[in-house]
């Protein structure tokens, strides 16, 4: 049985999980990207799944002053889950917490709390903190079995020799400390090769755009680019220094918009061509015929 989708709130899992009548399940998969932020109520209903042989769980945990005061770990999971469900053989997560004004813990302490549990071979963790005053925390089981990362920022170590991450298909950026650049979209694309969907949140400028190489970047096969909270040199990043031969829908701010149109680079004209779909932002309006004119697949 799977529960969830990226967009559902934890009332909707909460009440998904509580609705099940099968007293042999012996699967279960949770999927909730969005912001977990009753965790206090959630771990609460393993200790009706204790059929349950076979546990996924691809969570993001937001805080409240209700809920979560910690990151989840090692000490967490075996405490409200494991010991939840005497039968359980298989154990696949990945889990990202956040916390305002996260305490700095060591990285190594979060990951002995696992070894010390004996939950898992292999697992792997990463923390981060940002500007905001938000710290996050992400913990997954390896191999990797999830095909969404969220939150991502240069700081995130999703480049390796062993591809951890080749089969995420939907990718978030977000850092307030370092802006992206050219070359860390370079590795992008060999870290996460079937990368699908890709979002970016950094208003920060690009201090190598002057430097870099023409050489293109090429998404194979990106098809949905969403740009936001962005600073403009994203939208000329994507746009202008990028190969997207299969894009087909584009959100993006107005005023980047409007910049690359009027700079009518031929490569931006190209990536544009087969877009199907244009959301414009910032303010929300309804694409004009001057926007109109560069996207002849609309």
């Amino acid at each position: 049985m799977t529960i969830g989708h990226v967009s559902r709130n934890d009332d909707h899992i909460i009440s998904d999980i509580t609705s099940i009548s099968c007293p042999n399940l012996k699967e279960l998969t949770i999927i909730c990207y969005r912001n977990i932020l009753h965790y206090d109520r959630f771990i609460l209903l393993f200790s009706r799944l204790s059929t349950v042989e076979h546990l996924t769980l691809l969570l993001g945990v937001g805080a409240n002053r209700f809920g979560l005061d910690h990151f989840i770990d090692g000490f967490d999971l075996q405490r409200n889950v494991i010991s939840q469900m005497p039968h359980l053989r298989q154990f696949n997560f990945y889990i990202r917490s956040i916390l305002k004004d996260a305490p700095q813990i060591n990285i190594d302490i979060l990951c002995q709390s696992f070894l010390e549990q004996r939950i898992q071979q292999f697992v792997d963790c990463t923390l981060d903190y940002f500007n905001n005053h938000y710290g996050q925390c992400q913990v997954f089981s390896l191999p990797f079995i999830g095909t969404r990362l969220d939150f991502i920022s240069n700081r995130f170590l999703l480049f390796d020799v062993t591809n951890t991450f080749s089969n995420v298909t939907t990718l978030l950026l977000f850092d307030d400390i370092k802006p992206f650049e050219h070359n860390f979209f370079e590795r992008v694309t060999q870290a996460l090769p079937h990368l699908k969907t890709l979002n970016v949140f950094n208003l920060l400028e690009q201090e190598e755009t002057k430097n870099t190489a023409t050489k293109l970047i090429v998404f194979s096969h990106l098809v949905a680019l969403i740009l936001h909270d962005i600073h403009m040199d994203y939208a000329e990043q994507f746009l202008c220094r990028s190969h997207l031969p299969h894009l087909i829908e584009l959100f993006i701010r107005n005023d980047a918009l409007l910049l690359i149109i009027a700079n009518n680079d031929q490569q931006a004209k190209d990536n544009c061509a087969n877009i199907e779909r244009l959301r414009i932002v910032e303010p929300w309006i309804e694409p004009t015929s001057a926007h109109l004119n560069f996207f002849p697949s609309i």
